[in-house]
Parts: C-alpha cells; structure tokens; sequence
C-alpha cells in the first residue's frame, strides 16, 4: 500500500495551493495533522498510536520483498512460472523478475502501513527524490497511510488479507476498497478548508488522480504489464467505487463496506450490479491427478479483473465484454518438468457467454485446452490428456 501516492499529492497541492509552500514542519507534527484528519473526516477515533519508521533503500527493499513473500502461499518463482502458464507473463519476462519487481517496487513507493507490524514507513529516498515532500504534499501522503492504519485497527486486515492468500481476487478487490478509501480521505483532506472546496472540486480531482496514476515512474517499463496495470487498479478503480457508495450514502456507506466488503473485481469493474456473489470453489485441491511427474503447488481465484488482462494482452476482440461473462472461477497449479502446468474451472453467466469465455481463453493463454459444459468452462494447459 501506499506507492505513488507522493506525486498525485504534488499534484493535488500545485492545483489547489499553488507552487510556493512554506518549509514544512516536523515529520512529527504532519503525522500528527493528518492523524487528525483522518479522525475528523471518517468519525472514527484511531484505537491505539501508529508509530512510525524513515527506513533506507536497503531496509525499504527487505520489507517489499518480505510483503511480497507474505501474499503469495508459494515462493515468486513458482508463482511467476504460473502467471506465464496462463499467459498473463511472458516465460522471456522470467528471468531476474523478483530483482526488477523489487526496483520497481521500491521506486514507487514513498510511504507504506505495514499491518503486521502495525507500523508507519516511510522512504528516505521517495523524500529525497521530492524533496522532501512539501508541507501540503507530505500531510496528503500520511493522511493516506493512517487511513490504512485505521481501516487496521477496525478491520484487523492482517488477518483478512492473510485468510485471502489462496483466492487473489478478493485480495485485489478488498485491495481495491481500502486504497480508494484511502485516497477519497485524501483528497477530501486537501479540500475541506480550501475556500469553495465541495463536491465540484472533488471530482475535478478524480481524473487528475486517475492521469497521475498513470504517469508510472520509468522503471514501470522493466516489469511486465501485469504488474503495473495490478499495482494501478486499486487506486484508478477502488477510488471511483468508493466515490460512487460515498455519492449514495456518505461514510456511512463506506462503513457497511466495511462491513461487507468486496469479493470480487467484478464487484469493483461493475459497481452498484446485482452479480452473485461466487459461493465455494469450483474445484478443491484434490480435484485434479497432478500431471506425470508433477506435484501440487496451490490453488487460486483468478476473477474478471485478470480475464480481462488476459483477454487484452492476447487481443481478444471485445476482450472486456467476453471477461463480463465471468461469475466464478477456480484454478490448480502444479510443478511439472521445471515448469507450471495448470487446470481450471471457470463458470459463465450463460451458455454463450461460457462459450465465448472459452475461445477468448485459448486465443489468450498459450497452448490451452478446454471444454465447455453448460456454463461451465474447463480449461488446462500442461497435461498430457484432459484432466477435467
């Protein structure tokens, strides 16, 4: 959590206050400033002090990689070696990718909330690179992170992203909420006393937001898409979710999201739909004889947001109508011969849409196989005959 947010706030602080900031206070005080924003702007008093860190590239760099190790249930290199079975990377990206990941990683990111260590980061060299933030710039950014330390201290999201590291995409989609709250509290801080600051000047910051988000840094280029493109959608799509339950209802509409958070990206691709939720996995871990030679090694949701990178990446046409027709989807992954060989359920909205879900899976990941059943949609790639 936490990357890019240094830059978007340079640029929400030039286009409302102008170029020319005071030098700024303490580290101490903006923590302290934005504390209170925080508290005032969700009603929410922080349960217990956030203490905070200024760590070097080195250390910046230990906790990434330590962060990334803790989301994934196998090491990176299985799970690279899964994402190129499906195609969402290219084995040629394989090589020295935790190394570029880990650069890139530490490039965007200036500060960070760790809810392990229930702690505050920041990055010395993200501060040098910005000069130091700026007055307005820095309290933007902290106002961000605490946010993400009060969702902890309410939330417990240590345990919630933990008991979400076999399903990816209810990780990315609660990724997704707790980011754009974040960001919605951010930009609600940098308006509230600016004279004439209402909802006007809010969503006139939603596509500045959404442009500077995109503006990644040049490093972005060394990893592939996925990546990026992954890293992105909490802020760009999470923030517009947010903004369209706040539009409804207020906080008090993001605290019965809170309550009952997102699932699925569909939920966040499709906000305010009526989709069903996905109940219970498709296939268990048991489901599937590994491969000769092979062993199982975990399994995963993959949900609309990665069909829809997938179907992109492979130029499926009308990629992002065929990804619609996702509902539910179960993947196992096994080591086999040095490499990943996988096998999946995918179930559709209807028989056509299981149809097209299909053709756009082949076209997009390379030398899949598959069957369709009624709105069931098998697909495998690695196996020496159909494993489903």
């Amino acid at each position: 959590m936490g990357a890019r947010l240094g830059r978007i706030a340079i640029v929400i602080g030039a286009v409302l206050f102008g170029g020319g900031a005071a030098a700024p206070p303490t580290v101490a005080d903006r923590i302290a400033e934005a504390r209170r924003s925080v508290e005032s702007i969700r009603g929410r008093a922080f349960r217990r002090p956030v203490p905070s860190e200024e760590v070097g590239p080195a250390k910046l760099r230990a906790l990434l990689a330590q962060k990334l190790a803790e989301g994934l249930v196998v090491a990176p290199d299985d799970y690279f070696r899964s994402l190129a079975a499906v195609g969402a990377i290219s084995e040629s990206d394989l090589p020295g990718l935790l190394d570029r990941l880990l650069d890139f990683y530490g490039g965007e990111v200036l500060a960070f909330y760790d809810p392990v260590a229930g702690e505050f980061f920041l990055s010395s060299a993200g501060r040098d690179k910005l000069g130091g933030f700026g007055g307005m710039e820095e309290t933007l950014v902290f106002t961000h992170e605490l946010t993400h330390a009060l969702q902890d201290q309410y939330l417990s999201l240590d345990r919630r992203l933990r008991a979400l590291k076999s399903n990816g995409d209810a990780a990315l989609a609660i990724d997704a909420l707790l980011e754009g709250e974040a960001t919605e509290v951010m930009i609600e801080s940098a308006v509230k006393d600016l004279p004439g600051g209402d909802e006007g000047v809010e969503a006139m910051l939603a596509p500045l937001l959404t442009s500077s988000l995109a503006d990644l840094d040049p490093d972005a280029a060394k990893v592939p898409a996925f990546f990026s493109e992954q890293l992105l959608f909490p802020y760009s799509d999470g923030t517009a979710y947010v903004r369209q339950a706040k539009k409804r209802g207020g906080w008090k509409a993001i605290d019965a999201l809170w309550e009952s958070p997102p699932a699925t990206s569909a939920e966040i691709l499709h906000p305010g739909s009526s989709r069903p939720t996905p109940t219970g996995p498709l296939l268990g871990d048991g489901a599937v004889t590994p491969p000769a030679g092979g062993a199982f090694l975990y399994s995963d949701t993959l949900g609309e947001w990665t069909l829809r990178f997938l179907f992109r990446k492979g130029k499926v046409e009308g990629a992002d109508g065929a990804a619609a027709g996702w509902r539910a989807d179960r993947f196992l992954f096994f080591k086999s011969r040095g490499r990943v060989a996988y096998a999946g359920r995918l179930r559709a909205s209807d028989a056509a849409a299981a149809r097209v879900l299909l053709d756009a899976w082949k076209r997009s990941s390379p030398g899949a196989a598959g069957s369709v059943e009624g709105t069931d949609v098998s697909v495998w790639s690695g196996f020496d005959r159909a494993p489903l």
